[in-house]
């Protein structure tokens, strides 16, 4: 009974999100990865902020084939409790009538099992879209390596030739995966690239200070240090993140 319920919550929340998603058409920023989507997701939505755009993410652990949906109707989850539903389900069925989304939505997708990707980019179709890294963090729920990298090709193949997929060329599974693209690429990473690769976002972690580190940006001949008050690689990997989506946004005006 569980599994059938499920189903069924599944296509319904789908079926509402698509027609909303299809009247409304915000630009979707998708974000998936085995590390750093949290951070990535948060310092884009940052970044857009900063310059005044109306954006919004998914919260918590929404990313998945009802998380999803109900991140992007702005909806709790009833989770286990069958009695929690109900309220749910109807006020889904009233944001077709009700709900205003913002113009831009940032995603994070995120992968359970094998399967999920197609599932997920069958409900959204981003304009921008960002693999953070691909790692052996959720590997426990594939038959190998090959088989959860195949969930992220199927991404990259799913963007529009006239869209843009930010890729972390410090990881070589990621890279590899350009071979399969037809959108626009920008790759980015901390670490040289040999040999030089066109529209290459590099950070370096220049200095660690009290509260932080300094990123030093390079791109397009110019260079910038950025100060956050984080520590960390992911974070200065989230940070070009950020800055690259900002750019793009600005150049889609």
């Amino acid at each position: 009974m569980k599994i059938i319920f499920k189903q069924i919550l599944k296509y319904y929340l789908k079926f509402i999100t698509k027609i909303i998603l299809l009247i409304q058409r915000p630009l979707i920023i998708s974000v998936t990865g085995s590390a750093n989507e949290f951070f990535a997701k948060n310092e884009i939505k940052l970044r857009l902020e900063e310059a005044h755009y109306d954006v919004s993410s998914n919260s918590k652990n929404f990313n998945t084939e009802i998380g999803l949906p109900l991140a992007i109707l702005n909806l709790p989850s009833g989770y286990n409790a069958y009695r929690n539903w109900p309220p749910i389900i109807w006020q889904s069925f009233m944001s077709l009538f009700r709900l205003k989304l913002p113009k831009i939505l940032v995603l994070d997708l995120g992968l359970a099992k094998r399967g999920d990707m197609k599932y997920l980019m069958s409900l959204v179709k981003p304009k921008i879209a960002v693999i953070t890294d691909i790692t052996q963090r959720y590997l426990e729920n594939f038959s190998s390596m090959d088989e959860l990298v195949g969930e992220y090709k199927y991404f990259v193949k799913s963007i529009g030739q006239n869209d843009y997929l930010i890729l972390n060329y410090d990881n070589p599974r990621i890279k590899k995966l350009a071979e399969f693209a037809k959108a626009n690429i920008i790759p980015f990473g901390l670490e040289k690239p040999a040999p030089a690769i066109d529209n290459y976002w590099l950070g370096e972690i220049a200095k660690k200070t009290v509260n932080g580190q300094i990123v030093l940006v390079t791109n397009d001949r110019e260079k910038k240090n950025y100060s956050i008050n984080r520590f960390g690689e992911h974070h200065a990997y989230a940070l070009l993140i950020g800055l690259i989506i900002k750019k793009v946004i600005l150049n889609l005006k």
